[in-house]
C-alpha cells in the first residue's frame, strides 16, 4: 500500500514513495535495488546508477495512475526495502556481490515476500535465481531481451553479463527446457549466440519471429511452457528499440515499440510470477531520463502481474 503523504518529513528517494522498510513478513513485495555492474563493456558503463533512477522516474509513472482501482500498489502490501549492501562493480568484486545479493533475496523469499530487483547490468540475474530456485526448485525463467546472455565460457571461474544463463543452465538452478528468451536479435543476425542458447536447451523466440504476429498468438507462443510452473520473470531494458531505450548498456537496433512491449507483457497475465529483475539502465546514457521513466513503467506492470496471480 503506498502512503499518503503526511507530515513535515518523509523518506528519502524510494520507488513511487513506497514506505523504505524491511518488514518483509508484512509484505507481499519488496523493491530492492541491485546497484552493480561489471564495468566490463568497451564503451558503456553505468549499469550500477540504475536503481536510484528508476526510482526517480517512478514519481512521474506515479502520476500517470489515473484510477486508484488500477494501481497495483494498492491492492499490494509493497514496500521498498533499499539496496542491497554493495557500492561499485568490477569483475573483481563480483563474487562479493553475487553472495550479498543471493542472501537478500533469500531473506524476502523466506518471508513469503515476493522480490522485484532493479538492477544494475544482467549479471544481477545469477545470484537471485539461485536464491529463487532454493524455494521453487520447478522455477522456470521468462527473459525478455535483445540477448540471450548465454554464451560460452572461457573458463568456469568466467563469470559476466553475457554468462549468467550459461551458468545457470550448467548448475541445474532452473527448469531449463522450459524456460524461454523472448526478442533475441543483433544488427545483423543473431545465429550463432541464438544456436549455443539453443543447444544449451533453452527456446529462444527471435524478435524476427515474434514481430509480425498479432499480441495473441505471440503470447500464446511465449506462454506455452510457462503456465502452471513458477516464472521468474527478467526483464532487460534493451529488449526494446534504442529509439525507446537509449540509455541502455547495448542498444541494439530493430526492437520493439514501447505500445507492442508493453502489450506483450501485459499478455503474460495469469503466470505465477515469483520473482522479477529490472535491469540494464544507464543512466549516462538516458536523454532525459526516458528509459528510466519506462523502466518504471515496466515495475509497476510487473507488480500488476503479480496482484494477478
Amino acid at each position: 500500500m503506498r502512503t499518503e503523504r503526511k507530515g513535515l518529513f518523509v523518506s528519502p528517494l524510494s520507488f513511487a514513495r513506497l514506505p523504505v522498510s524491511q518488514d518483509f513478513q508484512h509484505a507481499d513485495i519488496a523493491i530492492l535495488g541491485l546497484p552493480f555492474d561489471c564495468g566490463s563493456h568497451p564503451t558503456r558503463l553505468g549499469a550500477r546508477l540504475g536503481p536510484n533512477a528508476i526510482r526517480e522516474q517512478s514519481v512521474l509513472s506515479l502520476e500517470l495512475i489515473e484510477d486508484a482501482h488500477n494501481d497495483p500498489l494498492q491492492r499490494q502490501t509493497v514496500i521498498d526495502a533499499g539496496d542491497v549492501n554493495f557500492s561499485g562493480g568490477g569483475l573483481s568484486a563480483i563474487g562479493e556481490f553475487y553472495a550479498r545479493t543471493e542472501h537478500a533475496i533469500t531473506t524476502i523469499l523466506d518471508n513469503n515476500c515476493t522480490p522485484v530487483s532493479l538492477g544494475g547490468d544482467g549479471a544481477v540475474f545469477l545470484p537471485q535465481i539461485r536464491s529463487v530456485h532454493q524455494k521453487f526448485p520447478d522455477v522456470t525463467v521468462l527473459h525478455f531481451d535483445a540477448h540471450t546472455d548465454c554464451y560460452p565460457l572461457r573458463s568456469n571461474e568466467h563469470f559476466d553479463n553475457a554468462t549468467p544463463f550459461t551458468h545457470a543452465a550448467n548448475e541445474g538452478v532452473l527448469d531449463i527446457a522450459n524456460s524461454v528468451h523472448v526478442g533475441t536479435r543483433a544488427p545483423v543476425n543473431a545465429d550463432k549466440s541464438i544456436a549455443f542458447t539453443e543447444q544449451m536447451g533453452y527456446r529462444v523466440l527471435p524478435w524476427t519471429k515474434l514481430a509480425h504476429m498479432p499480441v495473441e498468438q505471440a503470447s500464446t507462443l511465449i506462454r506455452s511452457s510457462l503456465e502452471g510452473r513458477p516464472v521468474y520473470l527478467c526483464f532487460d531494458m534493451d529488449f526494446f528499440d534504442p529509439s525507446a531505450a537509449p540509455g541502455v548498456a547495448t542498444p541494439t537496433p530493430g526492437g520493439p515499440t514501447t505500445f507492442e512491449g508493453l502489450n506483450l507483457l501485459r499478455a503474460m497475465k495469469g503466470l505465477n510470477i515469483v520473482a522479477c529483475d529490472i535491469n540494464t539502465v544507464s543512466p549516462p546514457y538516458d536523454i532525459n531520463g526516458i528509459t528510466a521513466q519506462l523502466a518504471a513503467s515496466i515495475v509497476l506492470e510487473c507488480v500488476s502481474l503479480i496482484d494477478a496471480r
